[in-house]
């Protein structure tokens, strides 16, 4: 009987994991924003992550609350910066895309951003997998997840201080 409970226990610690991993909105997670995450550090900080590099050509766009877009075709704007860049398989660092401001740099209010479609890389249409995860003073603040075979993930905000 009591091998029985600690399966179960078990399995629905799992199943709790899982969809806690998996959540769109978790604006409490405590995991810091260095380790596994390309590019460099900021404050804030927005970091893309994505599947099928050699196939999808995703894009990250922020735009500050100045209305300003950075992204791959404005690298460094309103004191921002695209530092990592993944085209197809040209991704020296993985399959990663990165836009941060320097500890004090970042103009305060609402920022926009979003995951694009950029295009296939071998006109077959693919999809990509992708999370993407807002720093905050070295800690993770956002994970959003998706997957997109064209157009535009949802766009996000973030409020900055």
């Amino acid at each position: 009987m009591k091998r029985n409970y600690l399966l179960i226990t078990a399995f629905l610690l799992s199943i709790t994991m899982t969809t806690t991993s998996c959540s769109n909105d978790d604006e409490d997670n405590n995991d810091d924003g260095g380790g596994s995450l390309v590019g460099q550090p900021g404050n804030p900080r927005f970091n893309l992550q994505f599947t099928n590099e050699e196939n999808v050509d995703l894009d990250l766009h922020v735009e500050t609350p100045n209305g300003i877009e950075v992204y791959y075709a404005n690298a460094n704007a309103d004191g921002g910066e695209l530092d990592v860049d993944c085209y197809c398989s040209s991704c020296s660092q993985g399959p990663n895309e990165n836009i941060y401001w320097e500890d004090g740099t970042a103009p305060t209010g609402t920022y926009k951003y979003w995951v694009e479609y950029y295009g296939d890389c071998n006109g077959n249409s693919a999809s990509s997998s992708f999370t993407l995860r807002v720093v905050k003073n070295n800690q993770i603040i956002a994970t959003r997840t998706g997957s997109l075979s064209s157009g535009m993930s949802d766009v996000w905000t973030h409020e900055q201080q």
